[in-house]
């Protein structure tokens, strides 16, 4: 059968190049989302990494002392010059140092906080960030299991670990106190003899009023162990003749009355929801009437949505070392407060990472 003619049509036009796919994009119109929050936070640790070696090394010290170069520093310190070199290049990208024609100087903050000899000096919270680091790696297993790695509420563990982590804690801890000896009403302040430090690790809370209050006696309450670093910070300060220690546990450990003040400093986020209430009535009992509970602690806001720190401390600390403690909303701590008959709550904001809470009895 004869075929039917091929039909002559005119060649297709030639497709339009495809148009390079976007990167997805929000819904919103006009936004777009880059990564760069989570390239920060991955590469955070570098950057505490390179802090810690600094103070470890005393590079800031040393550089207070008269040292302006790489090599000047590195001779101070006794250390390499090439990795010296990188490392004050890294804190001058992180903003600790400040760089001209190759010569290094701290800056204000730098000198006032991370120079060994200030007496604002905070090198030694490195101590607390090197003794948990090893362990925030494994936060993926507690997680999954829900099992924490340690439990500081536990005797055998807090009295291992405890003495050096309060000894780190101590300067931003001091600082916070010593705001809050400044912020209490007149009123308040003029009546304050007898001081209940409860957990008192350092001593750093009631450190701060036994030198504002030269009248004032204190009481504090801790693992015999803690209770050592306790002493070694009272007699730093001059306080020490003013000081009784009571040896224990907290929880089990009678707290005794008539107290003015009780201070619970960063210690009810490890009792959990079943201590921790615990822990405030028995403060309750142990006040006068008319005496004030201070509690400083790390406070998320009521939907839990923010600041971070509260928040970040509670998926990592208190995961990997409680087996029930938690930060807990200022609405939480006024409803415990209420239910254990205290009165008059209110916040103070000072220099720390949530305000401070005191209450009436």
């Amino acid at each position: 059968m004869p075929t039917e003619p091929h039909q002559l049509t005119e060649p297709p036009e030639p497709a339009e190049p495809a148009e390079p796919a976007e990167p997805s994009e929000p819904s919103e119109p006009g936004t777009f989302v880059t990564p760069e929050q989570i390239i920060d936070d991955l590469w955070a640790p570098r950057a505490t990494q390179v802090l810690l070696t600094a103070v470890e090394l005393d590079l800031f010290s040393h550089l207070a002392a008269g040292a302006r170069t790489a090599e000047q520093t590195a001779a101070a310190a006794g250390t390499a010059p090439r990795g010296t070199r990188h490392v004050l290049d890294a804190l001058t990208a992180l903003g600790y140092l400040e760089k001209r024609d190759g010569a290094y100087e701290l800056t204000a903050a730098s000198r006032r906080y991370l120079v060994r000899d200030s007496p604002a000096y905070l090198g030694d919270m490195c101590q607390e960030t090197r003794a948990l680091w090893e362990q925030w790696p494994r936060l993926t297993e507690v997680v999954r299991t829900g099992k924490p790695t340690a439990r500081w509420e536990e005797e055998a563990t807090g009295r291992a670990q405890f003495p050096a982590l309060v000894s780190a804690w101590f300067p931003l801890s001091f600082a916070a106190a010593r705001a809050a000896a400044a912020a209490l009403p007149e009123e308040t302040r003029a009546g304050i003899r007898r001081i209940l430090d409860v957990a008192a690790g350092s001593g750093a809370w009631s450190i701060a009023f036994a030198l504002d209050l030269p009248r004032a006696q204190v009481t504090t309450i801790d693992h015999p162990e803690v209770t050592a670093v306790t002493r070694s910070f009272t007699e730093r300060y001059g306080v020490a003749d003013r000081y009784r220690h009571l040896s224990g546990n907290l929880r089990t450990t009678e707290f005794g009355t008539g107290y003015d003040l009780i201070t619970l400093g960063y210690i009810v986020h490890t009792e959990g929801p079943r201590w921790g209430p615990e822990l405030l009535r028995k403060a309750y009992a142990a006040l006068r009437p008319g005496g004030t509970l201070l509690i400083a602690d790390m406070i998320p806001d009521d939907s839990r949505t923010g600041p971070h720190i509260p928040l970040t401390f509670a998926a990592t600390d208190l995961l990997l070392f409680t087996r029930d403690g938690d930060t807990y909303t200022l609405g939480e701590y006024e409803s415990w407060l209420s239910a254990a008959g205290f009165h008059s709550v209110t916040t103070h904001d000072i220099l720390a990472p949530s305000p401070l809470i005191t209450a009436t009895k």
